[in-house]
């Protein structure tokens, strides 16, 4: 595997980390939490809780991390 793929894996695999924890995030806010309950009862789904948004927080900072890296990181030439 090239270190190419390596670094566009790390990308896809941080961005969908930071997507998904920025959506617990935001399927736990204050504004609309009523809209959220109603919508988890109506589809059998949990509601807002804070162990969601603890998730959401862990997999947003562990997915922006992992782009950071994948940006920071130097490409090992062969020598």
């Amino acid at each position: 595997m090239t270190a190419n793929t390596t670094k566009s894996r790390a990308w896809i695999l941080g961005l969908l980390l930071a997507v998904f924890g920025f959506l617990c995030l935001n399927y736990t806010n204050g504004f609309g939490l009523d809209h959220h309950m109603e919508w988890a009862r109506a589809h059998g789904m949990p509601g807002p809780t804070y162990s969601i948004f603890l998730v959401g927080a862990a997999l947003g900072g562990l997915g922006t991390g992992v782009v950071g890296y994948a940006l920071g990181r130097r490409e090992r030439r062969p020598g």
